[in-house]
């Protein structure tokens, strides 16, 4: 479903250039969890936002169902986006909005009529389990309970694909559990494909099917985590998050 080809991006620095992602391939099948896993620096932001251009690599392809979607025009590919959820770390919510606007939001950008709004609306907030939430302000929720408007958000648009970038950073271990929750339930029940990024190896573990170990902007293995799969990390990064805890 995702395939990612030589993907490169070089950044300039005032100390000159930081080679982000070093011609990056990866295959992501649809309807898994993947995750990209590394320690500060590694690229893996950089590489997810690479899926939707957010991030325009300076050299490579980027495969969405066999269609290279960065020779596509402006307009076609909003039209692509459209169908690419993300949530963020920290929310990124309409601080003035109800949850109900929040959620909606996205849906009134593409011009939904109102009564497939509201219909869309209260299926993502009941998903998350806050269809009661709709009139509240952000302020008055809890950090939990603001990312799960994030994913009611993310959700609306009925995305194939949902891109999450350390979503559960900001959260407590007891919430982060809840937020994967959702997130497996959001990849069952709608069959959305997933692909997050975290430096969190509970995370990796818990929710994952297949993670991408990245370091200095290289890919240097893909484990599977699915069950029953015999798991070996090959790299010393590997090694240490998931396997003896090997120094590196």
């Amino acid at each position: 479903m995702i395939r990612l080809e030589k993907i490169t991006k070089t950044y300039q620095t005032a100390t000159g250039p930081l080679q982000a992602l070093n011609s990056i391939d990866v295959h992501i099948q649809k309807g898994v969890i993947f995750g990209f896993i590394g320690f500060s620096g590694a690229g893996k932001s950089t590489l997810l936002r690479s899926i939707n251009l957010l991030e325009r690599p300076d050299s490579g392809s980027v495969f969405i169902d066999n269609e290279d979607i960065a020779k596509l025009p402006k307009k076609e590919l909003l039209q692509r986006r459209e169908k690419i959820g993300m949530i963020f770390q920290h929310y990124n919510l309409l601080l003035n909005s109800t949850v109900y606007k929040n959620v909606a939001f996205p849906l009134e950008i593409m011009r939904i009529k109102k009564p497939e709004i509201e219909k869309r609306v209260m299926k993502s907030l009941e998903i998350v389990d806050l269809p009661e939430k709709t009139d509240d302000y952000p302020a008055k929720l809890s950090g939990g309970q603001k990312q799960r408007v994030a994913i009611a958000r993310a959700i609306t648009t009925e995305p194939k694909i949902l891109l999450c970038d350390e979503v559960t950073s900001a959260l407590d271990p007891q919430t982060t559990g809840t937020i994967l929750d959702y997130l497996k339930k959001v990849n069952k029940e709608l069959g959305i494909t997933i692909v997050l990024v975290t430096h969190e190896m509970e995370v990796a573990r818990t929710v994952c099917d297949y993670v991408g170990v990245l370091e200095n902007g290289y890919l240097v293995e893909t484990l599977n985590m699915t069950e029953n799969a015999v798991n070996t990390p090959q790299s010393k990064i590997g090694r240490f998050l998931f396997g003896n805890g090997e120094g590196i």
